[in-house]
């Protein structure tokens, strides 16, 4: 198992694909059209969204078999589908904390300006200072909370990518484990993971004017070998208790 993390590589390992390239190319191209065909109800860009998480949960499985060639082909796009659509689930529950205390946030407003328009203005007030007070805990308890599940994701998309199922990836048992054995680690591929789709946008876009997507989606490879390498890292601290690579389905 691997013992250390080699951070550079994971921004330099898709040029030693003699195809790089080109697969990178269609990674953008996706991310490009997606964008750019939003507007027809967002459709594009969810399949899109979907294509580039499949693609990426398999380089981060690929990464944590240990195996050579770590850029999938375009061919296998049902299957591609299908893995983005398990990215999105374990990132959906991991994300319902978040979601709930928004609500939180939201009702109180509702509240008071359904108080604004029916109520004494004493009552208006007092609901106001209400869903203020709740905003601003609940934007406290959201921040913390974001940079707990930034740290989580890397755990639980490697539990996904390693064992092929959504169901490890939900085990926040397990998945918090991996961080608590690894926890600067993980901090720093949320930290690198963020700065990379942050920093290859910018660079995308001043290059071309358009190529912000082509940046995104060369972030979104880099961040998918970052997982692989911390998932592995953190099994070997914890004694190699992680499951194995799933078998390629691709």
């Amino acid at each position: 198992m691997q013992d250390t993390m080699e951070y550079g590589k994971a921004f330099t390992f898709p040029q030693q694909d003699t195809d790089w390239i080109k697969k990178v190319a269609i990674a953008g191209g996706i991310m490009f059209a997606g964008l750019a065909f939003s507007w027809l109800l967002l459709i594009p860009a969810i399949a899109a969204g979907l294509l580039l998480g499949g693609y990426g949960l398999e380089i981060t499985r690929r990464v944590i078999a240990g195996e050579s060639n770590l850029l999938p082909e375009w061919t296998d796009f049902g299957g591609l589908f299908k893995k983005g659509f398990s990215v999105f689930v374990v990132q959906l529950v991991y994300a319902l904390p978040i979601i709930v205390l928004a609500l939180c946030i939201t009702v109180p407003y509702i509240a008071a300006s359904v108080a604004a328009g029916s109520s004494s203005n004493d009552a208006a007030g007092t609901m106001a200072i209400i869903a203020n007070v709740v905003s601003v805990c609940c934007s406290c308890v959201i921040a913390i909370y974001a940079i707990f599940m930034a740290m989580l994701m890397p755990a639980a998309i490697g539990k996904l990518a390693a064992t092929g199922e959504i169901g490890p990836a939900l085990r926040v048992g397990e998945v918090v484990a991996l961080v608590r054995a690894k926890p600067a680690v993980f901090l720093i591929v949320a930290l690198l993971s963020g700065l990379a789709s942050s920093i290859l946008s910018s660079i995308g876009s001043a290059i071309c004017g358009i190529g912000a997507p082509f940046g995104i989606a060369y972030a979104i490879i880099v961040a998918s070998h970052l997982y692989g390498q911390a998932y592995k890292v953190a099994s070997a601290e914890s004694g190699g208790a992680a499951s194995p690579a799933a078998p390629a389905t691709m």
